[in-house]
């Protein structure tokens, strides 16, 4: 199938601020999209999304503490206005999205992928998951060409999946791989691929403008970074990475927890998990675009934020997937299939809804982005079915730009008029109360709760299993 090879997604202009606010209003649709199928699924109750208090080592308590507040309030905004939408759609004063914090994270938690899910983690030893932690995040061996061979990725955004079949048993373990994709990737669908001379291509990657292939997360000199902190870069040919072509080819990432869903179809059983590992990243949530894909295929996310799912891709291919020893119910192949297609139909079913919802109350969409919005409505109009993969094409695309989902959300939606009780600046989603002279909101009256020693601690490996 032919690539868009034009310069913004949906062809509404030539610049990067044109592709910014197409990736807003598409984001911003698939979140209202699925706001609006978690409440008809949780019989009209509120979705909750979840923020993780800063624990940046090089910033000090007041430091992390004004963060958290700039990033509640910011939170608290989206609630807000995407309450105003949804509220305004279902014709009730209920529902919609309410936010709060992501579990406290320990060596050892996990996010969980459905019921199922959290009923098996409440019976792990604790000693046995923080035992699994320093297993997970420890090198097996010794480095070679400046890889760690065979080993989880330990970077930023390291998140290792991870399989339990139904007697209990930890079958596989995968983190996140980046993979080259093109035109001849199967199942690829129209994916956009800007050209050389876009501007959003010298904007995402300054130093980089003239060799980076679209949608490698950091540039090119992070890749060898990612690649020593055990990041695996496929396709492979001789069990060496082909390199990406910049002319041909666009990158994705594409994350444990959704590789590990991929296994559990496979077998026909197990529930998968996700740990955090690794000393950068903290979360015990799901990102956007895992959750939603975890919705797609019947398995919620234990908690889900609205941080970066950036080049987020779901699996295409088997090369780099990690068997458990249990026989096929089906082959991997047909396994990625399965899950590609549910997905497919769930974001076509989220654009749809979301952009109506959007549509229905013009006023709370940016006037700067509603060219965006009315160009969106009309290739999912003419164009996205629940069987072709348009409309999950344009939310991978809009995640190639890079940018927090949160401010995706805050630069579509603005306050308009006709608010719904409680959709305007002063309800608290957090606390579900409104605020007042006497009455603070949870962003006001925050203090991080890490001390300066706690975050140093989270950020110091784990002791070696075995001793030198």
């Amino acid at each position: 199938m032919v690539w868009n090879i034009g310069k913004s997604i949906l062809g509404t202009g030539d610049t990067r601020v044109d592709v910014e606010r197409e990736a807003d209003v598409i984001f911003a649709a698939a979140f209202i999209g699925a706001t609006l199928f978690q409440n008809d699924r949780k019989g009209g109750r509120a979705w909750r999304v979840d923020m993780e208090p800063n624990s940046d080592i090089d910033k000090n308590l007041d430091a992390r503490t004004a963060d958290d507040r700039a990033s509640m309030r910011g939170l608290n905004d989206a609630c807000s206005k995407v309450n105003q939408l949804v509220r305004t759609q279902l014709a009730r004063d209920e529902g919609g999205v309410v936010w709060g914090l992501t579990p406290t994270f320990g060596r050892g938690g996990m996010i969980q992928a459905g019921e199922g899910a959290q009923r098996e983690y409440a019976k792990v030893n604790p000693t046995y998951a923080k035992t699994a932690f320093s297993y997970l995040s420890a090198a097996q061996r010794a480095a070679k060409d400046g890889q760690r061979a065979d080993e989880m990725y330990i970077g930023r955004g390291a998140y290792c999946g991870l399989v339990v079949d139904d007697d209990g048993n930890a079958v596989s373990a995968m983190s996140t791989i980046r993979t080259t994709l093109n035109e001849n990737t199967p199942d690829i669908g129209e994916r956009w691929r800007p050209p050389a001379d876009a501007d959003v291509r010298a904007a995402q990657y300054p130093r980089d403008k003239d060799d980076a292939t679209w949608g490698l997360i950091g540039g090119v000199a992070l890749q060898d970074i990612l690649a020593q902190q055990g990041m695996r870069f496929y396709p492979q040919s001789g069990g060496m990475p082909v390199s990406p072509n910049k002319h041909t080819d666009i990158v994705g990432y594409t994350h444990g927890m959704i590789r590990c869903i991929c296994e559990t179809v496979r077998i026909g059983q197990g529930t998968a998990f996700e740990m955090s590992i690794g000393v950068d990243t903290f979360k015990l949530a799901s990102c956007m675009s895992c959750s939603s894909f975890m919705m797609a295929n019947g398995v919620d996310a234990s908690s889900t934020h609205l941080g970066r799912g950036e080049s987020w891709s779901p699996y295409y291919g088997s090369q780099s997937h990690n068997p458990s020893y249990h026989a096929d119910k089906m082959s991997i192949d047909d396994a990625i299939r399965h899950c590609n297609s549910r997905y497919t139909a769930f974001m076509h079913q989220c654009l749809r809804n979301g952009v109506a919802a959007m549509a229905n109350q013009p006023s709370w969409v940016n006037e700067k982005h509603r060219g965006a919005l009315a160009k969106l409505e009309l290739i999912l109009a003419q164009r996205s079915t629940a069987q072709n993969t348009v409309a999950r094409d344009l939310f991978l695309d809009a995640m190639t730009y890079h940018k927090s989902d949160l401010l995706r959300l805050n630069s579509a939606l603005v306050y308009g008029s006709g608010a719904r009780p409680s959709c305007d600046a002063s309800y608290d989603w957090c606390q579900n109360r409104s605020t007042g002279p006497d009455i603070k909101g949870t962003w006001e009256s925050w203090v991080n709760p890490h001390t300066d020693e706690e975050v140093r601690a989270l950020h110091t490996p784990p002791d070696p299993l075995l001793k030198q």
